[in-house]
């Protein structure tokens, strides 16, 4: 074989991922029912979690807050990497890069509900789950 047609069908391949990754990430921004599995641990003193990354996605996937309670989500920047540093949540006006000098991010969820939140990319997401 040529090295074009190699290099042809390697950046085929590729693109298949991408979609791939894609599509599961935005049918699992809409339609994942809550799993007590992949909820992350909250503090009892308030709404405090650590955001990391299991399987190519944030990891916990989906986060329980608690309504009108500050919350604190710490990125942990050992585990995120790339674009997944550069995180959107929409509903509540966030968007925010993270680095080792500031991997906090910190809002008050003032309404109730089911919020997505993603890297900028929209590779990466996840839920907030505000009750």
């Amino acid at each position: 074989m040529k090295t074009e047609t190699l290099i042809g069908i390697l950046g085929m391949v590729l693109v298949g991922i991408f979609l791939a990754l894609a599509a599961r990430n935005y049918a699992h921004g809409n339609t994942s029912p809550i799993d007590a599995g992949r909820i992350g641990m909250q503090a009892a003193a308030g709404n405090a979690v650590t955001l990391g990354f299991r399987n190519f996605n944030y990891y916990p996937e989906i986060i329980p807050l608690q309504y009108n309670v500050p919350a604190r989500i710490t990125v942990d920047t050992a585990a995120v990497q790339g674009c997944y540093r550069s995180i959107v949540i929409p509903d509540f006006g966030i968007r925010k890069y993270i680095t080792e000098a500031d991997n906090v991010i910190s809002f008050t969820p003032d309404k109730r509900g089911t919020f997505r939140f993603s890297c900028a990319m929209g590779m990466g997401a996840g839920k907030i789950v505000v009750s």
